[in-house]
C-alpha cells in the first residue's frame, strides 16, 4: 500500500493545531457532573415497572426514507420523548436529513416524523457548501433546552467531518440557526460525535466525540451552557478506541467504553477517569465483551450497575444485546433484544434511563426503520 506522505503531514498538523485550543480551563477547572446524572439509589423499582414484557415497536413508519441510521432519543422533565435519526437513500447521500419524532406520556405511538435538519439548510446557514450530514444526538438540558449535534462534512469521507449545533427551546417545534462547533483552529475537521452528553452543576455540558482523520481516539468536549467550546480532554492514547460513553461515577469521576476499530483485540473497551477534567490520559482495558466494530451504548441502571447496548458478537450486527455490570469491566449478556442471521443488521443502539425503573433503547432496524424499546428493571432482572 502506498503511503500518501503529504496526507500524513496535513494530519498531524491538524492534531497539533487542535491542541492550542484549550480555552477556558480555569472557568472549567472545578466542574461536577449534575445530580441529574448520578445514580442516587441502590435498589429497583421493579413494583412501578409499566411494562414488563416489552414490544418493539417501530418509529418510523413505512413509506419514509430507504435507508436510515444512527437514532438518538432525549426526555423532557414532563415525560415527552423525543427521537432522531437520519435518512435519505444511502448513508452519506446528498438526499439525507435528520428527522425528528415526539412521544407524549401516555400514548403508545409516535408523532409523524419533521425534518430538523438538511443539507440545503445547513449550507444556507454556515454559509458553507455542505455535501453530507450525519449522526445526530439529542440532548435536553436542565432548562429543557433542546440540543441537536450532528456531523457535517464540505468534502471527503467521514474523517474529514465537524460538529454542527443547533437548539430549541420549544420543545422542537422550532429551532436556532445552525452553527459550527469549532474545535480546532485549523480547517476545523476530523470531529465527529455519537455519545450521549453529560450535563454539569454548572449548566457545562460534557460531549464525548472522536476522530477518525489519521489517527483514530476519543475526546470529550467541555462546552458552556451557550455551547461554546471551553476545553477538550484527550480520552485515551490508544488508537481504535472510538465512539466513548462516559458513565458518571459520582460528581467528579466516571468510566468511558468504547468501540473499537480496526483494533487487535476486538472488544468494547474502557478507562477510568478519576475527574472530569482529568489530564491524564485514562489507561484502556478491554472488556470480555466481543465488538465487531460496531456502536455501543453504556448508562448507570437505576440500581446503580452499569447496563451496556451491544453487539456481542465477533463479526456481523445481527444480534443486538443488553449486558449487565456491577463495575463495568465483568458483564454478563442478560437479555437478546435481536437474535437473527448475517446479513441482517441490528445496530448503533442509543440508551437512556426513565422515570420509575425505565428504559429507553433505540437502535437501526436493517437500516430501514428505527427500532424503539421501553423496559423496566423487572425484565432485566428475570434474565436469560
Amino acid at each position: 500500500m502506498k503511503v500518501n506522505c503529504s496526507s500524513i503531514a496535513f494530519g498531524v498538523l491538524v492534531v497539533a493545531c487542535s491542541r492550542l485550543l484549550l480555552t477556558g480551563v480555569s472557568e472549567t477547572e472545578t466542574l461536577r457532573f449534575s445530580e441529574s446524572e448520578l445514580v442516587t439509589s441502590v435498589g429497583t423499582n421493579a413494583g412501578e415497572n409499566t411494562v414488563a414484557k416489552p414490544e418493539l415497536s417501530f418509529i418510523l413508519s413505512p413509506g419514509g426514507p430507504p435507508s436510515v441510521h444512527s437514532g438518538t432519543i432525549t426526555r423532557l422533565k414532563n415525560g415527552q420523548l423525543l427521537a432522531a435519526w437520519f435518512g435519505g437513500t444511502r448513508e452519506g447521500a446528498s438526499d439525507v436529513r435528520i428527522f425528528l419524532s415526539k412521544r407524549v406520556p401516555g400514548a403508545s405511538e409516535w408523532s409523524a416524523s419533521t425534518t430538523i435538519a438538511s443539507r440545503e439548510q445547513t449550507t444556507e446557514d454556515l454559509n458553507r457548501y455542505i455535501a453530507k450530514i450525519g449522526n445526530p444526538i439529542l440532548f435536553a438540558d436542565s432548562r429543557d433546552r433542546i440540543w441537536l449535534f450532528y456531523v457535517t462534512a464540505s468534502f471527503g469521507g467521514w474523517s474529514g467531518s465537524s460538529i454542527t449545533v443547533r437548539y430549541s427551546d420549544d420543545a422542537g417545534e422550532s429551532w436556532s440557526q445552525a452553527k459550527r462547533l469549532v474545535t480546532s483552529p485549523f480547517l476545523n475537521v476530523s470531529t465527529l460525535v455519537k455519545g450521549c452528553p453529560i450535563e454539569c452543576e454548572s449548566g457545562h455540558v460534557v460531549l464525548p466525540v472522536y476522530h477518525e482523520f489519521v489517527k483514530k481516539f476519543g475526546e470529550a468536549l467541555i462546552l458552556d451552557p451557550d455551547g461554546t467550546l471551553k476545553s477538550r480532554i484527550r480520552l485515551t492514547a490508544v488508537q481504535g478506541a472510538i465512539q466513548p460513553w462516559i458513565v458518571p461515577m459520582d460528581g467528579r469521576a466516571s468510566k468511558a467504553f468504547f468501540r473499537q476499530s480496526g483494533h487487535a483485540d476486538r472488544s468494547v473497551f474502557m478507562c477510568r477517569m478519576p475527574d472530569v477534567l482529568a489530564s491524564d490520559i485514562g489507561r484502556l482495558e478491554a472488556s470480555p465483551v466481543p465488538n465487531p466494530d460496531s456502536a455501543i451504548a453504556v448508562i448507570r441502571r437505576h440500581n446503580g450497575e452499569f447496563l451496556m447496548a451491544c453487539n456481542p458478537i465477533d463479526s456481523g450486527r445481527h444480534q443486538l444485546s443488553l449486558a449487565t455490570s456491577r463495575d463495568g469491566v465483568k458483564w454478563k449478556v442478560v437479555r437478546h433484544v435481536e437474535d437473527s442471521n448475517a446479513p441482517d443488521e441490528f445496530s448503533y443502539p442509543y440508551l437512556i434511563r426513565g422515570a420509575s425503573g425505565q428504559y429507553h433503547l433505540i437502535y437501526t432496524w436493517n437500516r430501514t426503520r428505527m427500532g424503539y424499546l421501553e423496559f423496566g428493571e423487572e425484565w432485566l432482572e428475570n434474565e436469560l
